[in-house]
């Protein structure tokens, strides 16, 4: 069945609000909620009030079933505590929590489901308008859902890119089946393909900028994609289109603080319990942040409360009462926020792993270009050692070769002068009075022939060791004969 129109969901709710005693001042549309303001009389003073109208999912009692759907298909009407601050107004005045089974009693209390169920058998008949239109103008409309469930299943059972390939085929009957898209993206998320999913989420957003899941996915995809930044942005949006969705505010609160923004996350986490109060993994992150922020600004947690958190003790005190009146529902939402939870908790661990193998890998990467540039500094010095022997080498050799031909030559040069020596000895022996050995003498003392004696003088050759003046007298003599 579908739900009623927003504006007979607003109709309903503004009739219910004056049965029930409050003063409606003025009346907005946002999104699926109405937001009311006015005043009501409580124990003999006027209370100023804002309240807001929404339908949010809850599982209802099987006796309310059909109500829970025509008031919003899997959703109920809720009224929700909200801060006149909220709305820059001074006044801090809150409201009950009607939760959907109280809802359903307080229209059943003030004669209000006669009401409803006209607008019921309306819609009934619309549908069944609707359904005969569509045997008449959509006669492939089975086809494409079947293409659809299809896409699931393999999606199901981990063949993502088949389950691809049926989606696009429902894309290409219906380019704005912002489901298909959603579906196309998660396939593309799981083969890693964030640039694809990205794509395919973006377009689903275009054409239904209300859907929540687009918004949870595109903040998972630019989270994988490294841009946090994108991420939380996402989430912030998200926020701005369900304030009254405590998970929401988390996500929000986890994103911030992943970027650094401890104190915006604390404020996050303070809206998420004030929408949510029994949320249980906001209250994990506030024991992680309260401990990250005093080691920050070396505060302690009890300033740091009430730094921004004051009026929140006014809040929990009021929300006490909720707390009891609301047990049922709040253990059929924490076993879905349960398996979000679990979920969270499982992407953290990947990232966290993620990030371990990034550091080591970080660490051996440094270790490597290290001990290469080590290497590669030792083995410079070595090569400058080897240049610095083989220089000096050439050096050595070509001395060696200088002092090898020097060698020779005074060889040679002894040689040729020992010759020289015995043949000029021999013919100063020729000479009467002259031996071997005072020939020896007269050579070594410069005569190197009896040519050079006879242009000696008689005192030169006196001079000479072993010659006296008689020898010397004879030898004179002799020459001068000759």
């Amino acid at each position: 069945m579908n739900s009623i129109s927003q504006e007979n969901f607003q109709k309903i709710s503004s009739e219910l609000l004056e049965k029930m005693g409050f003063d409606i001042f003025s009346m907005e549309t946002r999104d699926d909620s109405i937001l009311v303001e006015g005043d009501i009389e409580r124990g003999g003073k006027k209370r100023d009030y804002l309240i807001k109208c929404s339908r949010s999912e809850e599982n209802l009692k099987e006796e309310i079933k059909e109500l829970h759907e025509l008031l919003g298909g899997k959703k109920y009407g809720l009224f929700l505590t909200t801060r006149l601050k909220d709305r820059k107004v001074e006044k801090t005045e809150k409201i009950e929590f009607v939760g959907g089974t109280p809802f359903y009693k307080l229209l059943k209390k003030f004669d209000m489901l006669s009401q409803i169920e006209k607008y019921g058998e309306r819609l009934r008949e619309e549908e069944e308008t609707e359904r005969s239109d569509d045997r008449k103008t959509s006669p492939d409309k089975s086809e494409i859902e079947e293409w659809g469930k299809k896409g699931k299943n393999l999606y199901q059972a981990g063949r993502y890119q088949e389950a691809i390939k049926f989606f696009e085929k429902v894309l290409e009957r219906n380019p704005e089946d912002h489901v298909a898209l959603n579906n196309k993206a998660l396939c593309h998320i799981k083969e890693n393909e964030y640039e694809k999913a990205l794509e395919s989420i973006n377009e689903a957003i275009s054409i239904n900028s209300n859907f929540e899941d687009a918004y949870l996915n595109k903040a998972f995809i630019l989270e994988k994609r490294g841009e946090l930044d994108k991420a939380k942005e996402t989430a912030k949006e998200l926020v701005d289109l369900k304030p009254d969705k405590g998970n929401y505010h988390y996500i929000y609160a986890a994103y911030l603080r992943k970027t650094g923004e401890l104190k915006e996350a604390w404020a996050a986490t303070e809206k998420t319990l004030e929408v949510e109060p029994g949320h249980e993994e906001v209250k994990k992150l506030r024991s992680s942040l309260r401990k990250e922020l005093t080691d920050e600004i070396a505060e302690e947690p009890e300033e740091l409360e009430k730094e921004g958190l004051e009026e929140a003790g006014d809040s929990k005190r009021e929300f006490e009462g909720l707390k009891r009146e609301n047990e049922e529902l709040k253990e059929r939402l924490e076993e879905r926020e349960s398996k979000i939870s679990d979920l969270q908790e499982e992407i953290e661990d990947l990232e966290s792993e993620l990030s371990e193998i990034q550091e080591e890998k970080k660490k051996v990467e440094n270790k490597f270009k290290m001990e290469k540039n080590r290497l590669r500094n030792s083995l410079k010095l070595k090569q400058e050692r080897v240049d610095k022997l083989q220089e000096k080498r050439d050096e050595l050799k070509e001395t060696l070769e200088e002092i090898r031909e020097d060698e020779t030559e005074v060889e040679e040069s002894t040689q040729e002068d020992t010759e020289n020596k015995e043949k000029a000895v021999e013919e100063l022996q020729t000479l009467k009075y002259v031996g071997p050995e005072l020939a020896e003498r007269i050579y070594d003392s410069g005569y190197k022939s009896v040519d050079d004696l006879k242009e000696a003088s008689k005192g030169e050759l006196s001079e000479i060791k072993g010659m006296g003046s008689a020898i010397t007298e004879k030898v004179i003599e002799y020459l001068q004969e000759e």
